[in-house]
């Protein structure tokens, strides 16, 4: 893969970059990040198995917090669920499932940079991928704009990422490693066919970046939110299939009915028919990155691959001008209230409303 590719994957072009942003950064400090994690289902009472507890952080990562939380109740931490990861530098909220057996040490917990909600018990272990997405509360200090001009070009990225079928899904840099190291490995070995004893940490690099450079050529070509013969369409409230009337399924697009589904190559991936567009448009992918279709046969179960949609719907809350903090010295900033679904980077959508101010980076969406 040349070194153009590589830079893009890591840093994606701006999705909106005709768009003034309002500049500024993010983190300024923890309580102007926030996420609040939205369960996939409700608990079901049925008691004498887990319980279902919201965990609330500051300063941890997830794993961190849920290392800590088994330490304390005497637990193995394989014993402890949880649904996704949430970032360090924020205050965060998520649901953890511990054994109801622990109930009693669970009342006694305390730790300074956790809070823990009321339990729920419920029938199964809490697993990842568990969630419907997360709520985000964000302020961007330091804004390049008056606060309500901010809110003017914030809400006309918002309008035009609307029109555009939502939120580029890319996968952020953080999945790649510092200076992209991982991204590298990930691809070295997806193109030797091995997934390793810990599975998908490294692959998993590899294939993100892969589907990072499908929707950037995807975008590049000019089918973006153009439907092509042989794409697989993820129906909004159902399953998927392939699409072999691009007229008929482009209005269903546009509608809002249906997403394209892009490559999380694997060993068992659902991939176009031979010959389709669709079909050549994912082999060219493969070549850009110097990988034979055959290697990714030999990754076996534990990097079987997916389909992913190219976008993500953004559900806006709200959009304000936020006060200022004078104890901290923090002039007033720019306040979005917005929920993503899950696996989808918060910090993507920042840039956009920025433009290409610079802000660190947040670990793995959950």
């Amino acid at each position: 893969m040349d070194d153009a590719w590589r830079q893009a994957i890591l840093e994606p072009p701006l999705q909106t970059p005709e768009l003034p942003g309002t500049g500024g950064r993010i983190r300024r400090r923890e309580a102007d990040f926030r996420v609040e994690e939205i369960e996939a289902y409700p608990t079901d009472g049925r008691k004498g198995a887990h319980l279902f507890v919201p965990l609330t952080k500051r300063g941890l990562s997830s794993e961190e917090a849920v290392g800590l939380l088994a330490e304390r109740l005497g637990l193995d931490r394989r014993e402890l669920g949880m649904a996704g990861r949430k970032d360090r530098v924020a205050i965060t909220t998520q649901w953890v499932s511990v054994p109801a057996s622990a109930a009693e040490a669970l009342a006694r917990f305390e730790h300074p940079s956790i809070e823990l909600g009321e339990p729920r018990p419920h029938g199964h272990k809490l697993r990842t991928g568990h969630l419907r997405g997360n709520r985000f509360t964000i302020v961007v200090r330091d804004l390049a704009v008056t606060p309500q001009e901010a809110v003017t070009r914030a809400q006309a990225t918002l309008d035009v990422l609307a029109r555009d079928g939502g939120l580029a899904n890319l996968y952020g840099p953080q999945r790649f490693g510092r200076r992209g190291h991982q991204l590298d490995r990930g691809l070295e070995a997806l193109g030797r066919g091995r997934s390793g004893r810990r599975g998908n940490l490294v692959v998993g690099a590899g294939q993100s970046a892969l589907f990072n450079l499908y929707a950037l050529l995807r975008r590049e070509r000019g089918h973006w939110q153009r439907v092509l013969a042989g794409d697989l369409l993820h129906k909004r409230e159902g399953g998927m299939f392939e699409c072999s009337e691009p007229e008929v399924d482009q209005a269903r697009l546009d509608a809002g009915e249906l997403r394209i589904t892009g490559p999380v190559f694997g060993s068992r991936m659902w991939a176009p028919s031979e010959g389709t567009p669709a079909a050549e448009l994912e082999q060219e992918v493969l070549r850009i990155a110097g990988i034979e279709p055959r290697a990714l046969a030999s990754l076996g179960r534990k990097a079987a691959g997916t389909r992913r949609p190219l976008t993500a719907a953004i559900e806006p809350l709200s959009l304000e001008p936020a006060p200022a903090v004078p104890d901290e010295e923090l002039g007033p900033g720019l306040c979005l209230v917005f929920v993503l679904p899950a696996g989808t980077y918060a910090t993507h959508l920042c840039r956009e409303i920025q433009g290409d101010a610079e802000h660190p980076p947040d670990i793995d969406p959950g």
